[in-house]
């Protein structure tokens, strides 16, 4: 559970930086599917690495 927990905190983050990214250029930022999962695959891995230690 604290895994799954970490790497939602984590894609949060992403989005929030998306987000923040999009208002300082002024426009909207598309993120294909070929670039988001992977993505998503990378918190939860990042996030299991950070509880096993």
């Amino acid at each position: 559970m604290e895994t799954f927990g970490r790497g939602c905190l984590y894609l949060i983050g992403f989005v929030v930086l998306v987000l923040i990214l999009s208002a300082v250029v002024g426009s909207t930022i598309n993120i294909p599917w070929i670039i988001l999962i992977p993505v998503i695959i990378l918190a939860f891995w990042i996030a299991s690495k950070k509880s096993r230690k």
